[in-house]
């Protein structure tokens, strides 16, 4: 994906830290609602500041907050104790001005879309119809992802999808009408576990457990383009079925390490472009290298495959041992290939 140039505009003013993010806030904040609860000492707003700001703030905040010009939100109740005069018990922070930008921008992503309701969808744009997105989809280009994915905006796929995230929600199981490979046409009964995006396919995919004659039996990967129709079931969920599936975990599989070089911006580059699989990255002195474990979902590994030697010679794969296999059999290939085109 690369971000085209786009010249400034209507952001100028968007600050990526606002005071009513800052410490005192914070600090202020917390007093007033763990003073709603109940009276605090002196002792006690000095605690609460020391937890979310600079030692010296208390020095600056108590005075002001007991009888200076913020005196007016505490109330004196006893000996030395202050409750809040406000009604409210909690206090949610407003969205800042780049927030509200960034929601705007999200609204006109149809993956996005999907997630809420039409009527969700205009409170949402009612509630941000003065405020200018902060980036137009324009702005960005897909150079590494295949054109055929999900039709997102029919109202078909729309309608499946919050089927499918209604069963999600409820833990229902779900009949569905599904267009395999080959033509072929299946109707199954699944209990849907999770959904999983593809940003390589743009797709999204249903992981789910088939339910037979009320059993839950192999999991199973559904591609949400494929499902022609489906709708919720009436049979009971088994008991004590875990919807979090064991089979569907990452952790199952064992992880791809990689060496990584320091040299060309490759950690930062490998840090960006793995930035939705779980890792870890551990720094070698003795090599001025970064050795990482690649956890994924076996579903993934064609996928992951192929963007690990997009990286060349700045990465080196170490393992598993079937993965390397793998990786050998792929460059064979087009190892031949390529000598295959010079020799014709």
């Amino acid at each position: 994906m690369a971000l085209k140039n786009r010249p400034d505009t209507a952001f100028e003013n968007l600050s990526l830290f606002e005071e009513i993010y800052g410490s005192y806030f914070q600090a202020v904040r917390s007093i007033l609602e763990q003073a709603s609860a109940a009276p605090l000492t002196i002792q006690d707003m000095y605690r609460l500041i020391r937890s979310c700001a600079f030692e010296e703030s208390a020095a600056s905040i108590v005075p002001k907050l007991t009888e200076g010009p913020w005196s007016s939100l505490l109330e004196k109740t006893g000996d030395k104790t202050w409750k809040s005069r406000l009604k409210a018990s909690s206090f949610k922070t407003p969205l800042t001005t780049l927030q509200k930008a960034w929601l705007k921008a999200l609204l006109s992503d149809s993956r996005f879309r999907l997630f809420f309701t039409e009527e969700q969808l205009e409170q949402l744009s009612a509630d941000l119809s003065d405020t200018p997105a902060l980036y137009d989809l324009s702005d960005f280009h897909y150079f590494d992802q295949y054109a055929d994915g999900d039709p997102y905006e029919t109202l078909e796929y729309r309608e499946i999808f919050r089927t499918v995230l209604k069963a999600m929600t409820e833990k229902r199981p779900l009949f569905a009408a599904y267009e395999g490979g080959k033509g072929r046409h299946l109707t199954l009964e699944v209990l849907p576990c999770r959904l999983q995006y593809s940003p390589k396919d743009d797709k999204f995919r249903l992981l789910c457990v088939s339910l037979r004659h009320g059993r839950p039996k192999a999991p199973t990967i559904l591609n949400l383009g494929r499902i022609a129709a489906c709708h919720l079931s009436r049979s009971p969920v088994p008991e004590r079925f875990d919807w979090s599936y064991p089979d569907f975990s990452a952790s199952k599989c064992d992880p791809v390490r990689i060496r990584i070089q320091n040299e060309r911006n490759a950690l930062e580059r490998c840090m960006l472009h793995f930035a939705n699989y779980e890792k870890q990255t551990v720094y070698e002195p003795d090599t001025d290298t970064w050795l990482c474990s690649l956890y994924y979902d076996p579903a993934d590994e064609t996928e992951l495959l192929i963007e690990l030697l997009s990286f060349g010679p700045v990465i080196r794969i170490l393992g598993p041992e079937d993965f390397l296999r793998q990786v050998r059999e792929r460059v064979r290939r087009q190892h031949e290939l390529f000598y295959s085109d010079i020799t014709v």
